[in-house]
């Protein structure tokens, strides 16, 4: 099911900057028991998101009642909010551009999600890099070539996912998720100030770990940091909290912490 502006549709104006420019940003939502996972966090995500790209704002009062009252009619499914700019004139100028449109759909979600949280998965590692553009990154904006390309690259492969570096040959990511990992009991994710995606998810678990007096640190580091590490874990809204059992030929066989943060994930 698809809404546009409040009102059932599936259609937008070709003319839509989302469609000429990839002007806009999304998020994606997790409904549980009638009730959508952090919602607080993504609508601010959203809001900030707006902020950073001067898109007029929505009405964000209504976008929350809609999402609320959607999120009751959820069963095991998602909720994605996708906002652009709206229809321009032709050109990369967004003069005088305040037609924002706010899309909003439901998914189901993939039942094998439950299997990855309980047994893990494997990683390779793109052959795909990121980018480095401080001004973008941290958004969940609409431009996701370079994250179709990797998906494509890992597609002919046998991992599910996979390790993604910027060219600087600094970890960032995930194709889908954000990283973390465990080293002499301390916490451990990317800086993404220069590339990659700042996730709800991964700003949940800095605050379990705060609130449990967790240190964690976020860093620019190559890969080799992973090969040393005691365990390793990727995290986004609809999968949550994913262990890894192997990147490559490197082995992990511990999943303590990872575990630990499954059981406190929706506790505060």
């Amino acid at each position: 099911m698809f809404w546009v502006n409040g009102m059932e549709s599936e259609s937008l104006p070709i003319s839509d900057r989302a469609t000429q420019y990839g002007d806009g940003f999304f998020t994606t939502m997790k409904v549980l028991n009638k009730k959508v996972c952090l919602w607080d966090l993504h609508l601010n995500r959203l809001k900030t998101s707006a902020i950073r790209l001067n898109i007029t704002e929505p009405d964000w009062n209504a976008l929350d009642k809609q999402i609320t009252e959607l999120a009751t009619k959820v069963i095991s499914g998602g909720i994605k909010v996708l906002i652009t700019r709206g229809s321009g004139g032709r050109g990369y100028s967004p003069q005088d551009c305040d037609d924002t449109q706010v899309i909003v759909s439901t998914f189901s979600l993939p039942i094998y999600y439950k299997e990855w949280k309980l047994k893990g998965i494997d990683l390779g590692v793109s052959d795909i890099q990121l980018g480095l553009n401080p001004l973008l990154a941290g958004m969940k904006h609409l431009n996701r070539l370079e994250q179709v390309l990797i998906k494509q690259s890992i597609s002919k492969t046998d991992y599910l996912d996979a390790i993604v570096l910027d060219i600087s040959n600094n970890i960032v990511e995930t194709s889908i998720g954000n990283l973390f990992w465990v080293k002499n009991d301390k916490l451990f994710t990317p800086d993404l100030s220069l590339a990659g995606v700042e996730g709800v998810m991964k700003a949940h678990i800095k605050k379990i770990a705060s609130i449990h007096h967790i240190g964690i640190e976020s860093v620019h580091c190559d890969f080799d940091t992973l090969a040393v590490a005691d365990e390793v874990f990727i995290t986004n809204s609809l999968f949550e909290i994913v262990p890894i059992n192997k990147i490559k030929d490197i082995h992990f066989t511990k999943h303590t912490l990872t575990y630990w943060f499954q059981e406190k994930l929706y506790s505060c």
